[in-house]
């Protein structure tokens, strides 16, 4: 058996180890140019805690939900630090009104993915916050700190007692049995509040937060490499802000440094047992914290700011089938081979739309959710992070809110439709207070009756679409001619002579074939069925036709 593998696997770890920085650059340029792996993950948090929860400049909750953008995050989440990642969630959710700054961004995603040495100069600087607990740094700069340890200010006159007691031992005797007490109750108060383990992750977190200090610095000093990544220079321009978040905790740095180097850790571990010296360092440095913690808000967004434009490119690097959109101040909405980003290998299907809306029929499974949504998404994709999937498009400055699939939820007691009566009633009202919106609809009313389905859908959808961009689908074939006049009809249809029965491409004009019997046959379902369901088909098509009783002439 040949040694030469095991020499060369022994080779590369003693270099790995030798040289940590190699190790982290090959574990980084294998993972440029993929998707997302990390598993979930709190990645909402730091948004949560800024957010305007009626700002009409956010995608909302529904909306992200519908249109399946969490798994779209999972995919673009190829951040090297949590404090990206949660940047990155952000930028997925704020639409940008400016479109030169879209554009800005979108050319400094070129510029990360040709600027190979500089880029993973960057990565290689951000690996300081690798790890999963720097996440909770936007816990301790932007939410509620934790409050303080019981008695506090006890603590901070009880640990310099203690020290007192012990130096003051070597010169009177008799002390050492006073001291030995104190010793006892503080080795209790040190094990009972390091059992809770608040302490020790309030002290991580405080480091984690003079890590993002060192990273930012660090960056900083990078931007006259980079003129054309407005982060660093920001972020050199910050640098008094967070100067003095590194004084005030420098101490308690100093203490957890030294606790981690043998044999001094020896009488760290002493004198945390019998003088609370860490219980008081990090009490002051709480203190000390929360008053200077605000200078480091804007060093946070700017270096994540790094980290998710980084992912974006490497993202943008495996969906090279993309294009900088064109932001209108009209309702055109215009896409070019569109394609869906969750779909690596996806039918593209374009549509132009010049203040019109868009009706979709088909059946299930042709391919007209997926439609509505590729253009939803590529919409929102557009005016936040400054890319779309397709090779040329154009869409509006709008906000974009869809209904895509309500569900009965037995906790809050609500029904499908009534579900759906709530979102369709914001829809309504968002668009009373103006401005262009792009609804995406799926099968509205879907749980209720024909009839008043029908004719629900169309009084909204007329209402919707005369102010608004509308894309809707339905099954209900008889909405194509009560909707011509505001929308533009396109359909997916079934075709058997296709592997699968549907080719998912999108076809213009109302829908007229029916195939979905057709296809029965094909699956293998009994001829009395089949001949039964035709004859229904036939049956009710009159009825759509010539009878004064259908629901066409109903609702004419």
């Amino acid at each position: 058996m040949s040694l030469r593998p095991l020499l060369e696997h022994l080779r590369e770890f003693a270099l790995d180890n030798l040289f940590p920085k190699r190790k982290a650059m090959r574990e980084l340029r294998v993972r440029w140019g993929r998707p997302g792996d990390k598993p979930d993950w709190p990645a909402g948090d730091y948004f949560d805690l800024v957010r305007d929860r009626d700002s009409t400049t956010d995608v909302d909750d529904k909306t992200w939900i519908d249109l399946e953008f969490p798994k779209l995050f999972a995919s673009l989440d190829a951040s090297v630090t949590p404090v990206g990642g949660q940047v990155l969630f952000r930028r997925m959710h704020e639409y940008v009104g400016d479109a030169d700054a879209l554009a800005e961004r979108y050319t400094v995603y070129a510029r990360l993915q040709s600027e190979v040495a500089l880029r993973e100069t960057l990565q290689h600087k951000l690996l300081p916050l690798q790890a999963a607990h720097h996440a909770r740094i936007a816990d301790f700069v932007f939410g509620e700190l934790p409050p303080p340890l019981k008695h506090h200010r006890l603590l901070r006159a009880w640990a310099p007692l203690s020290l007192a007691v012990l130096v003051a031992a070597f010169a009177w005797s008799w002390l050492i049995w006073v001291w030995l007490v104190l010793a006892f109750v503080n080795a209790v108060i040190a094990i009972r509040v390091g059992a809770s383990g608040h302490t020790l992750r309030d002290v991580q977190t405080l480091e984690a937060c003079l890590r993002l200090v060192k990273v930012a610095d660090d960056l900083a000093a990078m931007h006259g490499r980079a003129t054309w990544l407005p982060q660093l220079a920001a972020l050199r321009d910050d640098a008094v802000n967070r100067a003095h978040l590194p004084k005030a905790l420098r101490w308690l740095w100093l203490w957890r440094s030294l606790s981690a180097a043998f044999p001094v850790s020896v009488v760290v571990m002493f004198l945390n047992f019998t003088c609370l010296a860490e219980l008081a360092l990090h009490v002051r440095a709480m203190q000390w914290f929360a008053k200077l913690r605000h200078g480091l808000a804007a060093s946070f967004g700017w270096v994540g700011e790094v980290d998710a434009a980084i992912a974006v490119a490497s993202w943008l690097t495996y969906r090279p089938d993309h294009c900088r959109p064109t932001i209108m101040e009209d309702p055109l909405l215009d896409i070019r081979d569109g394609r869906h980003p969750l779909l690596e290998t996806a039918v593209v299907n374009s549509i132009r739309l010049d203040a019109r809306s868009l009706l979709v029929t088909g059946s299930n499974m042709a391919g007209k959710t997926t439609f509505i949504k590729m253009l939803a998404v590529n919409a929102v994709l557009g005016q936040t992070l400054g890319f779309c999937l397709a090779s040329r498009a154009s869409i509006p400055r709008s906000r974009v809110m869809a209904s895509i699939q309500a569900a009965h939820s037995v906790a809050s007691g609500k029904s499908h439709y009534s579900s759906e009566v709530e979102t369709i009633r914001s829809f309504l009202a968002q668009q009373a207070r103006g401005g262009c919106v792009i609804f995406a609809i799926d099968e509205l009313f879907s749980g209720t009756n024909t009839v008043e389905r029908v004719a629900i859908a169309r009084a909204v959808l007329e209402s919707l679409g005369r102010h608004s961009l509308v894309l809707a689908t339905t099954h209900d074939v008889e909405l194509q001619a009560c909707l011509e006049g505001l929308y533009d009809l396109c359909h997916f249809q079934e075709d058997p002579a296709v592997d699968g029965f549907f080719d998912y491409r999108l076809r213009a004009g109302p829908a007229t074939e029916r195939n979905a019997i057709r296809l029965l046959a094909e699956i293998g379902f009994p001829q009395t069925v089949i001949a039964s369901a035709m004859a229904y088909a036939e049956q009710a098509l009159h009825a759509e036709t010539g009878d004064d009783g259908s629901i066409a002439a109903r609702l004419h």
